[in-house]
């Protein structure tokens, strides 16, 4: 183990922080985009008190996020020394104490700029064992430090990491980007072909550089998807790599797809619980949501019937289909459309999603709860919409006596009441935000 001294960490430092130069204005940059979480972020960073965390999938964008939020602290006058920002990916590399490390860099700080506030952003801090009893001492000791943490999967894989942080921590969660995100990055026009282009690629910001589909699929397979479960979940849990990584990939080959525990334990030849516990693991590092059906009454989830969504429409596509609009991408565009629904549904967070089924013959593809009622949502990505498409949504509506609901469209923006509901109709890449 290496022995920890002032002069290697103040080196390290000095490296990451070039603000803290002669010439630190040189070291504002001005963007030209901007993700559209980034104004709640650095509201939480100047105005809140409380740890700000900030999580999502590897390359989604959370170190470019901060830099800019840091860039932004100068730019308003915040003294450059007083924000420190440091990255643990590369630094687990060392031979250290990482705790130790994390403990001198803090106080290095605070004797740097003991009078006034001091920003604190730490990188992928996710790395550090034992990281979040650390922050909690400091933060009840030394009120005039803000805490900004980032992480590629949740920090809160370990549950004394939560409790121990309790009502200390906000969370906040940069998903891919959205497709009106995408249009302002590229400065490209709402087109049928952009949309396309989007649902195979953007969603994270470095594959719109990369040329070819074969380095677009590697890109997101083995560095944002891969890099998770073969290397950072076995460090922070006992898993079985292989069995997690089947997992991963059977529900990579079909977004959306429904799974009772008991069949899909069988089928991946693992037990039950710990079917639930890996599901409860990719859904926790951002990779896959659970859906659950409303249908099934008063079952508890840990039984009831789910579908799994990637988090990502962009992995689906990538990881599924040979290029954009080829064959098997045209046959399978409606699956390809809901995965793109559900994640535009969950980064709106305007209330749970589920889905309804009844009896294997009856389904609706959404149910959002919202707070006083619920909206159920079907995806009809097809040219033409006849009578018959809307039989399952009008049933659900009369049962549940609903007079609202939404289709999601190839073509159509348009509002109609058939049987006495309202339905409104949207063209899927209108869904910009």
């Amino acid at each position: 183990m290496i022995n920890l001294n002032t002069k290697s960490i103040v080196g390290d430092l000095f490296t990451l922080n070039p603000w803290w130069g002669s010439d630190n204005l040189l070291f504002t940059k001005k963007y030209s985009f901007y993700r559209d979480l980034f104004d709640e972020f650095l509201d939480r960073v100047v105005n809140r008190d409380l740890i700000t965390s900030l999580v999502g999938l590897r390359r989604v964008g959370k170190s470019t996020m901060i830099q800019q939020t840091i860039y932004k602290l100068i730019e308003n006058g915040v003294n450059p020394k007083s924000i420190l920002y440091f990255l643990f990916e590369d630094i687990t590399a060392k031979n250290v104490d990482l705790s130790d490390y994390l403990r001198k860099i803090i106080d290095y700080q605070i004797n740097q700029n003991p009078k006034e506030k001091i920003y604190i952003f730490l990188d992928e801090i996710q790395y550090i064992n034992g990281w979040n009893s650390v922050l909690k001492r400091y933060f009840d000791i030394y009120p005039q430090i803000k805490f900004i943490v980032s992480g590629s999967s949740s920090l809160f894989i370990n549950t004394e990491s939560k409790e121990s942080l309790a009502g200390r921590i906000q969370e906040l969660i940069l998903r891919p980007m959205s497709y009106g995100e995408y249009l302002r990055m590229t400065d490209k026009d709402n087109t049928e072909m952009h949309f396309m282009e989007y649902l195979s690629w953007g969603e994270f910001p470095y594959l719109e550089k990369l040329i070819n589909w074969e380095e677009k699929k590697e890109y997101i397979n083995d560095f944002v998807f891969k890099k998770v479960v073969e290397n950072d979940l076995p460090k922070y849990r006992k898993i079985y790599g292989s069995e997690i990584v089947n997992m991963l990939n059977i529900l990579m080959a079909y977004s959306g797809q429904t799974i009772e525990i008991q069949n899909f334990a069988s089928d991946l030849g693992i037990a039950q619980n710990t079917t639930r516990e890996y599901l409860s693991l990719l859904e926790k590092t951002h990779l896959i949501s659970q859906v659950f059906n409303m249908g099934i009454g008063f079952r508890t989830r840990s039984v009831r019937q789910r579908k799994i969504y990637l988090t990502s429409v962009n992995a689906s596509v990538l990881h599924n289909y040979q290029g954009l609009m080829s064959e098997s991408w045209q046959r399978n565009i409606g699956n390809i459309i809901e995965t793109f629904v559900y994640n535009h549904l969950v980064r709106k967070n305007q209330g749970e999603v589920s889905f309804w089924r009844q009896r294997q013959i009856k389904e609706v593809d959404f149910i959002n709860l919202l707070t006083e009622s619920k909206l159920p949502i079907e995806v009809k990505y097809q040219n033409e919409i006849k009578k018959q498409d809307l039989e399952n949504l009008l049933y659900y509506c009369k049962k549940e006596k609903l007079n609202k609901a939404v289709i999601i469209t190839k073509n159509e923006d348009a509002t109609r009441e058939i049987e006495g509901v309202k339905i409104e109709f949207k063209s899927a890449r209108n869904l910009l935000n």
